[in-house]
Protein backbone atom coordinates (compact mmCIF):
# COMPACT_ATOMS: atom_id res chain seq x y z
CA UNK A 1 0.00 0.00 0.00
CA UNK A 2 2.96 2.30 0.52
CA UNK A 3 6.15 2.51 -1.49
CA UNK A 4 7.57 -0.23 0.72
CA UNK A 5 10.11 1.69 2.78
CA UNK A 6 10.09 3.18 6.24
CA UNK A 7 11.40 6.71 6.06
CA UNK A 8 13.58 8.30 8.73
CA UNK A 9 12.90 11.77 10.11
CA UNK A 10 15.17 13.98 12.14
CA UNK A 11 13.80 15.73 15.25
CA UNK A 12 13.50 19.13 13.54
CA UNK A 13 11.57 17.53 10.64
CA UNK A 14 9.19 15.82 13.06
CA UNK A 15 8.62 19.09 14.89
CA UNK A 16 7.56 20.71 11.61
CA UNK A 17 5.24 17.81 10.75
CA UNK A 18 3.63 17.98 14.19
CA UNK A 19 3.16 21.72 13.75
CA UNK A 20 1.42 21.10 10.42
CA UNK A 21 -0.77 18.45 12.09
CA UNK A 22 0.08 16.07 9.25
CA UNK A 23 1.33 13.13 11.33
CA UNK A 24 0.33 11.00 14.26
CA UNK A 25 3.20 10.09 16.56
CA UNK A 26 3.09 6.53 17.91
CA UNK A 27 5.39 5.91 20.89
CA UNK A 28 6.04 2.17 21.19
CA UNK A 29 7.79 2.26 24.57
CA UNK A 30 6.18 0.56 27.54
CA UNK A 31 3.81 2.66 29.69
CA UNK A 32 6.38 3.20 32.45
CA UNK A 33 8.91 4.50 29.91
CA UNK A 34 6.27 6.71 28.27
CA UNK A 35 5.42 8.18 31.70
CA UNK A 36 9.01 9.34 32.19
CA UNK A 37 8.60 11.70 29.24
CA UNK A 38 7.24 11.72 25.70
CA UNK A 39 6.44 13.94 22.74
CA UNK A 40 3.34 15.92 23.70
CA UNK A 41 1.09 14.68 20.91
CA UNK A 42 2.27 11.05 21.02
CA UNK A 43 -0.07 8.10 21.42
CA UNK A 44 1.37 5.31 23.55
CA UNK A 45 1.07 1.88 21.91
CA UNK A 46 3.73 -0.36 23.48
CA UNK A 47 5.23 -3.13 21.39
CA UNK A 48 3.91 -5.57 24.01
CA UNK A 49 0.38 -4.50 23.09
CA UNK A 50 0.84 -3.48 19.45
CA UNK A 51 -2.43 -3.23 17.52
CA UNK A 52 -2.00 -2.97 13.76
CA UNK A 53 -5.77 -2.97 13.16
CA UNK A 54 -6.16 0.09 15.40
CA UNK A 55 -3.45 1.88 13.44
CA UNK A 56 -5.15 1.02 10.14
CA UNK A 57 -8.41 2.48 11.51
CA UNK A 58 -6.57 5.57 12.80
CA UNK A 59 -4.97 6.32 9.45
CA UNK A 60 -8.20 5.67 7.53
CA UNK A 61 -10.34 7.83 9.83
CA UNK A 62 -7.89 10.72 10.20
CA UNK A 63 -6.04 10.72 6.87
CA UNK A 64 -2.73 10.92 8.70
CA UNK A 65 0.80 9.66 8.23
CA UNK A 66 2.52 7.77 11.06
CA UNK A 67 5.81 8.45 12.82
CA UNK A 68 7.04 5.81 15.23
CA UNK A 69 9.16 6.66 18.27
CA UNK A 70 10.93 4.74 21.03
CA UNK A 71 13.97 5.40 23.21
CA UNK A 72 16.67 5.20 20.53
CA UNK A 73 14.85 4.18 17.36
CA UNK A 74 15.26 0.41 17.27
CA UNK A 75 11.88 -0.81 18.59
CA UNK A 76 10.06 1.88 16.67
CA UNK A 77 11.78 0.87 13.43
CA UNK A 78 10.56 -2.70 13.94
CA UNK A 79 7.03 -1.48 14.66
CA UNK A 80 7.07 0.79 11.61
CA UNK A 81 8.11 -2.12 9.41
CA UNK A 82 5.38 -4.31 10.90
CA UNK A 83 2.64 -1.83 10.03
CA UNK A 84 4.01 -0.67 6.68
CA UNK A 85 2.20 -3.23 4.52
CA UNK A 86 -1.13 -2.63 6.24
CA UNK A 87 -1.60 1.13 5.90
CA UNK A 88 -2.03 3.50 2.99
CA UNK A 89 0.10 6.34 4.30
CA UNK A 90 3.70 7.35 4.81
CA UNK A 91 5.37 5.49 7.67
CA UNK A 92 8.41 7.04 9.33
CA UNK A 93 10.73 6.42 12.26
CA UNK A 94 12.27 9.15 14.42
CA UNK A 95 16.00 8.78 13.91
CA UNK A 96 17.64 8.32 17.32
CA UNK A 97 14.30 8.11 19.13
CA UNK A 98 13.15 10.25 22.03
CA UNK A 99 16.77 10.66 23.08
CA UNK A 100 17.60 12.52 19.86
CA UNK A 101 14.41 14.59 20.27
CA UNK A 102 15.54 15.68 23.75
CA UNK A 103 19.15 16.31 22.63
CA UNK A 104 17.82 18.57 19.87
CA UNK A 105 16.18 20.70 22.57
CA UNK A 106 12.54 19.80 21.96
CA UNK A 107 10.10 19.56 24.84
CA UNK A 108 9.38 16.33 26.62
CA UNK A 109 5.89 16.12 28.11
CA UNK A 110 5.50 14.48 31.51
CA UNK A 111 9.24 14.12 32.05
CA UNK A 112 11.40 15.68 34.69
Amino acid sequence: MTDGAVKFVEPHELDLLIGQESVTVIDVREADEFATGHIETAINMPTSNFDIAALVDLTDENDTDLVFVCAVGQRSFGAANAVLAHVDCEVSNLKGGIQSWARAGFDIEGGK
